[in-house]
């Protein structure tokens, strides 16, 4: 039972989607960006398996991987300090979730994750996303899961697609994609324009005044610095192309594949808390956010029971941080410069060793190396030069497959080491004084079984130990040492029981529990905090915490009638942190019930087909210090949307509203939501 199962959202969107305009084909899906290969591996069957189409990302007018993501069970879309879009899944913060790009682990080197508003909707051909025990081909550093965002290649003839749309205060988007092959060769690229003066917050936001701590100048200890309508400083511009050249047979596939991503926008300002030093503010703009890269990818089938794969990538990241004195961001104090890059690759070997037991191993390798460095523009003493850190990650795994009739059985074991080279502009080994790297290793076993019912469901249960290795920004501390950290540690367990059930207005119903225990999470133990405020100014990383998570997730779809489809998804999740000396038990941007609601309406007269979108989340942390916690209560947004097809399916016209209720609610720290908003846009395609 190998194949990939859909969201119930997404089989329904599917079914709604049914033109071949709008309906994804596989022969447009980059199949080797797909690291688990559903005909050799049943790890899929074992783990909690979601999988989000071209066609519901299409519907919902997702313009980057994070608007598309908010539509995967247990996964919770929150905003940084930096208005960066960045996920929790199952209890989890991004950067314990390994997330893919065509199977290549895609982050900035510092804090081992990145901006999901960098990575356009318009690339995407499908989402697969593993909780609970992911394969361990993937490697380490997935504690969380697995997201892997398959591209597009090129299919045989010629064929593309435009699409422009645009929304109040500037809002405008372009689009435009092109396929090509012939003779066993494709090409496919595409290319996107975003742009915004500003959004709009909720008409029921209440301005407050912040906090500022300002060691620099002289500005008031309290201050106003949002006052509603109009986002301060939530300016925007993006472009983004991409282009895939591929070749393949029937038994090999070679395909190199290049990208450029560049963003400048305007960072909008916490509203309650903001600082000045010396060579930081929140007052600040992003004045380049760039990522560029090279994917190589290949297959070559050896013959009926061996097949080898393989991969290699270089992939640059680029951000500076322009800082300035004041909200009005009249004199300019500096910039803070990242510049990062990473290159690895991996094998993969796919064995048949007979009719019931299939065999994978791998083997991966990664670099990674951040600098940084500032800019002082109105004292050059407060310059720093160039830091430079470095380090290198090796996986060994293999995985086996066992089929005895309806019962698949999944063992896997990995080994994981990363070194740290030099960390700050020194080498690791004089930096902790022992002459050494900071060396670290683990295994990570993973075992799993499902077994398919006489009515189509089937039941699956797995228990994975899993690795995250620290990162730069883990590692660092303000007295400018390197302290040895231990790789966070969890022991994931995850069962469930998935149905096919055909019943019309019940035609899918997946139920899963899942629970993890995680040791040795890296946290802050602060030496220097202020009296007054409690910010702190010295702290050094430790490996004190734990922390527990389990819940639930519950997804089922169907057809009321034959014009009105729906689905249905619950997640619960409790996650609290069990550290001996923790401030607080609870996690932030964790919301416990979150349930999610897509109604879809095919018109027959008049050929409309609308959707409702629904989204209730209800009690959740978004800032806590000591006694002044914030926390979001109840949270229900509606979004609506409808299309139209004209011209035999060449040409659709479109127009979505979100936040219709115009809710007002923080997504992150400070960070206050986008109130209502619309875009009318067409789509054309040849």
């Amino acid at each position: 039972m190998n194949a990939l199962r859909l969201t119930p959202v997404a089989l329904m969107v599917a079914a709604t989607l049914s033109a071949p305009s709008a309906q994804a084909d596989d022969k447009e899906v980059f199949s080797l960006g797909e690291i688990v290969v559903a005909e050799t591996t049943g790890v899929r069957d074992i783990a909690i398996h979601n999988v989000l189409t071209e066609e519901t990302i299409e519907m919902i007018g997702a313009r980057t991987a994070a608007d598309a993501l908010e539509y995967i069970p247990g996964v919770h879309i929150t905003q940084s300090n930096k208005g960066e879009k960045f996920l929790t899944m199952q209890g989890f913060e991004q950067d314990k979730i390994l997330i893919l790009l065509d199977g290549v682990p895609y982050y900035e080197t510092n804090y081992g994750q990145l901006d999901l508003n960098q990575i356009p909707a318009n690339i995407i051909a499908k989402v697969e996303v593993s909780k609970g025990a992911s394969s361990v081909l993937y490697g380490p550093n997935g504690m969380g899961g697995v997201i892997n965002i398959i591209t597009h290649k090129g299919q045989q003839g010629i064929s593309g697609k435009l699409d422009a749309n645009f929304g109040e205060y500037g809002q405008n988007h372009q689009s435009a994609s092109l396929s090509y092959g012939q003779g066993g060769f494709t090409l496919f690229g595409t290319v996107e324009h975003t742009g915004r003066d500003a959004f709009s917050l909720s008409d029921d936001y209440k301005p407050v005044e912040s906090y500022v701590k300002d060691r620099w100048g002289d500005l008031p200890k309290f201050m106003e610095v949002e006052d509603g309508g109009k986002r301060v400083n939530s300016d925007l511009e993006s472009i983004n192309a991409r282009l895939r050249a591929g070749y393949s047979n029937d038994t090999t596939e070679v395909y190199a594949s290049v990208y450029h991503f560049d963003t400048e926008r305007g960072l909008p300002f916490h509203d309650s808390y903001n600082k000045v030093f010396d060579t930081y503010s929140t007052f600040s703009d992003i004045s380049e956010y760039k990522d560029q890269g090279i994917d190589l990818n290949a297959s070559h089938k050896l013959n009926d029971r061996v097949t080898l794969r393989a991969l290699a990538y270089y992939h640059t990241h680029t951000d500076t941080l322009s800082f300035y004195e004041t909200p009005e961001q009249a004199v300019k104090m500096g910039d803070s410069s990242y510049d990062d890059y990473t290159f690895g690759g991996a094998l993969f070997g796919d064995i048949s060793i007979n009719d019931w037991n299939d065999l994978s191993v791998s083997a991966n390798y990664k670099s990674d190396v951040h600098k940084k460095w500032v800019d002082h523009a109105l004292d050059s003493s407060l310059s720093s030069p160039t830091e430079r850190s470095e380090l290198e990650t090796y996986s060994l795994a293999m995985e086996d497959t066992m089929r005895f009739g309806r019962l698949t059985v999944v063992a896997g074991l990995a080994w994981h080491q990363q070194t740290v080279i030099d960390f700050q502009g020194q080498s690791a080994g004089d930096t902790l004084g022992n002459g050494n790297a900071d060396e670290s290793d683990t295994l990570d076993p993973m075992l799993g079984a499902s077994y398919a019912l006489n009515n189509g469901s089937r039941v699956f249960a797995s228990v994975a130990k899993k690795t995250r290795f620290a990162t730069f920004q883990d590692m660092k501390a303000d007295d400018g040492k390197l302290y040895k950290l231990d790789p966070e540690r969890s022991l994931s367990y995850a069962a469930g029981w998935e149905a096919d059930l055909g019943k019309g207005w019940l035609n899918q119903l997946n139920i899963s529990g899942f629970y993890h225990d995680v040791d040795d999470r890296i946290g802050e133990l602060c030496i220097d905090r202020d009296p007054d405020d409690g910010y702190c100014y010295i702290a050094t990383p430790v490996n004190i915490g734990t922390a527990e998570y389990y819940g639930s997730e519950i997804s089922l779809s169907g057809d009321l009638t034959d014009a009105l489809r729906y689905s249905l998804d619950h997640t619960y999740t409790h996650a609290r942190d069990k550290s001996d000396d923790a401030e607080t038990e609870y996690l932030r941007d964790l919301p416990r019930n979150e349930f999610t609601a897509i109604l879809i309406w095919d018109e027959a007269v008049t050929g409309i087909s609308a959707n409702l979108r629904m989204n209730y989340k209800d009690k959740f942390m978004v800032y806590w210090d000591g006694e002044d916690t914030l926390w979001e209560k109840d949270v229900f947004t509606m979004d609506i949307g409808a299309r139209k097809d004209f011209y035999n399916q060449q040409l659709t016209a479109y127009f979505n509203v979100n936040n219709l209720l115009d809710e007002n609610f923080y997504e992150g720290d400070g960070q206050a939501n986008e109130g209502r908003n619309f875009e009318v846009g067409l789509t054309y395609r040849f």
